[in-house]
């Protein structure tokens, strides 16, 4: 049985997402949340991914609790050898195996696609979070982009779920608005000004 997989989807569920198969802007699809700007400043910028790391790991560093479950989805019909090229570069930074791999074949479009679950139980295992979140940032700049957008931390007990999607943004969804209220007022300028009106209007209505 995959104890992970099931406690992650049950969870998602919770917070108000309908499918297993986590929609790149988890924000828009969530009843609750934050969308957070990471990187700014132009990637020109000499400093722009230092400063997107120092961003992404205070968000991380300071989640109202610490994630128990990574995910990590994969299209393996999409890259070849993704699989193993992924597990590869994990252990690069210290990341262990995943405790639980699961492979779902999906129907879109009228075509059928296989799509692959990556799960590791962080409390058994705390991962390399911080170098994890560095090549997230440079997935796009020239690094490993099979981690962008497919690599999400889930809580079971305050139910949210922190998705840094790239060197851009990151998003937090929750169940319970107060969840998220430390991070709302702590990181208020990092809100992305697209989406900062109808943040405020959740929280300070």
């Amino acid at each position: 049985m995959n104890v992970l997989h099931q406690s992650f989807i049950n969870a998602i569920k919770d917070i108000g997402l309908t499918t297993t198969d986590l929609p790149t802007s988890i924000f828009y699809h969530s009843p609750i949340g934050i969308r957070f700007e990471i990187g700014c400043c132009g990637t020109s910028n000499p400093d722009y991914i230092k400063n997107a790391h120092i961003r992404a790991k205070s968000l991380f560093n300071n989640l109202p609790q610490a994630p128990d479950i990574l995910r990590i989805d994969l299209y393996p019909e999409e890259v070849q050898n993704e699989f193993c090229i992924t597990l590869n570069n994990l252990c690069e930074i210290g990341c262990s195996l995943p405790d639980e791999v699961v492979q779902e074949s999906k129907f879109d479009d009228d075509e059928y696609y296989t799509q692959q679950y990556l799960y590791w139980d962080l409390k058994k295992a705390p991962q390399q979070a911080d170098k994890l979140l560095m090549e997230i940032i440079k997935g796009d700049l020239g690094g490993f982009q099979c981690l962008c957008s497919n690599v999400y931390f889930l809580n079971l007990n305050h139910k949210f779920l922190f998705h840094l999607y790239d060197d851009r943004g990151a998003d937090l969804i929750a169940k319970e608005l107060e969840t998220l209220c430390p991070l709302y007022y702590r990181y208020y300028d990092w809100i992305l000004e697209y989406d900062k009106q109808r943040i405020i209007e959740l929280f300070e209505e």
